[in-house]
């Protein structure tokens, strides 16, 4: 062998083996992120994933936000409902007292729980199919920032409802109605105001109290169905574990004993005629 045919041979040899590390280095990261990867799909599965206004831009399109609210553009006209500036939400959020991103959440979730001034209660459905992720993304893309709904669920309930209803005049005046109304005995009068401060008037309607939101059944004669206090509990518990799809929000955060007194409720609650 000649003296350039051996250069050009070990030239070669140095390539092959300088291609041979660099697939061995490639395999090696590619494992590293995969196993990164890994990692982070298990946290979306336990809520530690953040929202992503990139991500939220397209879910806002895609589910139709723009024909009511206007393009996702400054200065755009809103044609049905408000449009979401960044300005509207901090006001609407400061005036229902709640931070921005679950007040955002919440809206999504329970649209009639408030309404902008102007604007008529009960045009805006919940939105159906809408996984946390996308949610998480959507709440997002409104408020320029991301944001991770809470573990418990978006909609933060207060951790006394009992006591935050009978420390509140309105709350203690519509349940004494109802108690009146509907002939309800006293023993499921905490069950009434943990129903009354909890979002449930936000989608039903109970005795003339509340906004009725898409298919959300009237409760005022509910009782009448003699479903179980476990079936209601349940139901109340997990709505998509009973009806896949539901908009209805899980109340599980209230806790078992909470929910069982909403479930007497209900079950006393039989539209009793005057």
């Amino acid at each position: 062998m000649s003296g350039g045919a051996r250069i050009s041979s070990l030239r070669g040899a140095r390539l092959a083996a300088a291609l041979a590390l660099a697939a061995a280095l490639a395999l090696a990261l590619a494992a590293a992120d995969n196993g990164q990867a890994g990692a982070g799909a298990r946290q979306v599965g336990v809520g530690a994933a953040a929202g992503s206004p990139d991500r939220g831009r397209a879910v806002y399109l895609a589910n139709g936000c723009a024909g009511c609210h206007g393009p996702p553009a400054p200065g755009s006209a809103a044609s049905v409902g408000p449009q979401l500036t960044p300005e509207l939400l901090r006001s609407s959020a400061q005036s229902a007292g709640k931070p921005l991103g679950p007040f955002v959440a919440e809206s999504i979730l329970v649209p009639n729980a408030f309404t902008s001034p102007g604007y008529v209660s009960g045009l805006m459905r919940p939105f159906a199919g809408l996984s946390k992720m996308q949610l998480d993304d959507l709440v997002s893309f409104l408020i320029g920032s991301s944001y991770t709904s809470p573990a418990a669920g978006p909609i933060k309930l207060p951790a006394r409802p009992v006591a935050s209803c009978k420390a509140d005049s309105a709350c203690r005046a519509t349940v004494a109605r109802w108690a009146k109304a509907e002939r309800l005995p006293a023993t499921v009068l905490d069950g009434a105001r943990i129903a009354a401060v909890a979002g449930c008037l936000s989608c039903h309607r109970y005795a003339g109290s509340g906004t009725r939101s898409g298919s959300a059944p009237e409760l005022t004669r509910i009782g009448l169905r003699k479903l179980s206090a476990d079936a209601l509990v349940k139901r109340l518990r997990c709505p998509t574990c009973l009806v896949e799809g539901s908009v209805m929000p899980s109340y599980a955060a209230l806790g078992s004993s909470n929910l069982r007194q909403v479930a007497e409720f209900l079950r006393a609650s039989k539209g009793v005629k005057p």
